[in-house]
């Protein structure tokens, strides 16, 4: 069975103080009404740090865990463990619970296809709303962060919530639910959606959603102290949405904020950008649609870098190329080649995954090192290294639920003991590891598991990709090391730079030459800032560098690692 994990401090008898994504995923338990999944409560001796509601769980069945399993660790609860992975972050075990239940009004929240909050934070808007975004805004409101002599300062994610209920619903089938809702045959898809007539009802559109689930206990908090008549001229569509939620079949579920005296007498309108929480939304300003290849702006952009060009070096070996590697000694299961890939693809894919497998293999001088292979996929690069390294354990580490149930195909098939499955994006896991890798993992992604890599003191070896997907985020801002921020380059000239680094195409072409220049320019970035870090770094080149234009190698070795 199915274990939901969840940390707790008990105030008396089924009284319990939880934080936000706890109350929310026991709100989404509630409602699943299932026997699939069982409640493992770890009891906390202090109240937690963060803000926190106290809930009643005289109605929760659950069971209080002395002993979590090991797995546990590595990742920010809850956490649902399964008998194959952990599964780990707010939408992805609200998700889980979701689907264990038998009814099927209650995986019809998954949406069309399933797919309802299924993009991770990182590449979807909407999924970052749900996931941090308004559980963020009401934790600061837990602790009266929006209130100051009388005032209630109207949060910015409310308003942002307000102003995408007003835009076009876009939604999948949007054309068929227009003929459905207006009872009209002819409407096709030669009308604007704006002329389509569909308002939303919920988050998502027409139909109440996953998302609807998990928003719904958070605005139910931080409207909680806040009269409805002085906020129905401020968010009238959110209070009717509410409202509609309020109404419907969901269980009553009983919990409380912590009491503070708060007199409001006026409401304080935030500024926010206005645009909707859909990723497609055509009004958006999207900087990354700009025409950042201009032939002229890449130039410029070259005359500021010249100056750290004795930096910009290329060692074209890559690290540990001398080390013995032989695809006969390596089970089928684990070699691309006795998978489904087309002939050429499972080649290339043996080049990548053999260059990269060298570099762990001379790093990891301590036979029972904890390796982790972030944006792992289907596992291909972890599984051979569980393979090659048998005393080490290997961490895959995922967001798509798919990609790891081929991995997990593929590990029993080998009969493999030292891998673990984690289903999470790379905020919730936690855990301290060794060595980190990456193969092509996209864009920002690729510094946030170097990242990860130097909070850890652990070695890395990445291989990037898509370089033209890196942008400032909460985590992190470019250019990443001084030497590069000292340079008189802006933000559009380093975009530059990174979009034109994505025009590695075949050797006749005349913009693949600067195209390396340009992977070497950033990734020289990324091995500076790694190196003032204390790692000793090297960047190399894929051997054969035919194996994929992506082909740069970036290994870093933390210098006082023992």
């Amino acid at each position: 069975m199915d274990c939901l994990f969840i940390k707790v401090y008990q105030d008396s008898g089924n009284t319990f103080s939880v934080n936000v994504e706890t109350l929310v995923l026991l709100f989404i338990y509630r409602i699943t009404e299932t026997d699939n999944i069982q409640i493992k409560i770890k009891l906390l001796t202090e109240l937690p740090s963060e803000p926190f509601v106290t809930v009643d769980f005289t109605d929760i069945k659950y069971q209080i865990s002395t002993k979590v399993p090991d797995i546990t660790v590595n990742c920010v609860w809850p956490v649902i463990v399964t008998e194959k992975n952990i599964v780990a972050g707010l939408c992805s075990v609200a998700r889980q619970l979701i689907k264990k239940s038998n009814k099927k009004e209650i995986r019809a929240l998954l949406g069309f296809r399933e797919a309802c909050l299924l993009a991770c934070s990182e590449s979807s808007i909407w999924t970052r709303f749900c996931e941090v975004d308004i559980i963020n805004t009401t934790k600061k409101f837990i602790q009266n962060g929006y209130y100051k002599s009388g005032k209630f300062y109207l949060p910015e994610d409310v308003a942002r919530f307000e102003y995408h209920m007003s835009k076009p619903v876009r939604m999948h089938n949007i054309y068929k639910a227009a003929r459905e809702r207006n009872n009209d045959k002819d409407i096709t898809s030669k009308i604007p959606i704006e002329k389509l007539n569909l308002d939303h009802m919920y988050g998502e559109g027409t139909l109440m959603t996953l998302a609807d689930i998990i928003l719904y206990p958070c605005f139910k908090i931080i409207l909680s102290k806040c009269p409805s008549t002085l906020l129905q001229d401020k968010i009238p569509l959110t209070l009717n949405w509410f409202k509609k939620m309020k109404e419907s079949s969901l269980p009553v579920f009983k919990f409380a904020l912590p009491k503070a005296q708060i007199n409001i007498s006026e409401i304080v309108e935030s500024s926010f950008v206005k645009h909707s929480l859909y990723t497609a939304d055509p009004t958006r300003y999207k900087p990354e649609r700009r025409m950042y290849t201009k032939q002229n702006d890449i130039e410029e952009a070259f005359k500021v870098v010249s100056a750290l060009e004795n930096e910009i070096v290329n060692e074209l070996s890559p690290f540990g190329h001398e080390i013995l590697f032989d695809w006969l000694d390596v089970p089928l299961d684990a070699n691309p080649n006795g998978g489904a890939l087309p002939k050429k693809r499972a080649n290339r894919k043996s080049e990548q995954l053999e260059n990269l497998a060298k570099a762990v293999v001379k790093l990891a001088t301590n036979k029972k090192y904890k390796i982790v292979d972030f944006c792992s996929g289907s596992g291909h690069l972890g599984i051979l290294l569980a393979v090659l390294l048998p005393n080490c354990e290997v961490i895959l580490v995922e967001n798509k639920e798919q990609s790891l149930a081929r991995a997990r195909e593929r590990i029993d098939k080998l009969e493999l003991r030292n891998v673990v499955i984690v289903q999470s994006n790379l905020d919730y896991f936690h855990g301290s590891f060794d060595i980190g890798v990456s193969l092509h993992a996209c864009g920002v992604a690729t510094d946030l598991v170097i990242q990860n890599c130097i909070n850890n003191k652990a070695h890395f070896v990445s291989c990037p990709c898509c370089y033209g997907g890196v942008k400032d985020c909460y985590h992190l801002k470019y250019p990443r090391s001084k030497q590069f921020q000292k340079l008189n380059l802006e933000y559009k000239d380093y975009l530059s730079l990174a979009h034109a680094a994505d025009q590695t195409h075949d050797v006749d072409n005349v913009k693949t030459k600067q195209g390396y220049l340009c992977m070497d320019i950033i990734d020289t970035d990324r091995k500076l800032y790694a190196e003032r870090c204390g790692y000793e770094v090297h960047l190399g080149k894929l051997q054969p560098t035919s194996c994929t234009n992506k082909n740069n190698l970036l290994v870093g070795f933390y210098k006082d690692k023992k």
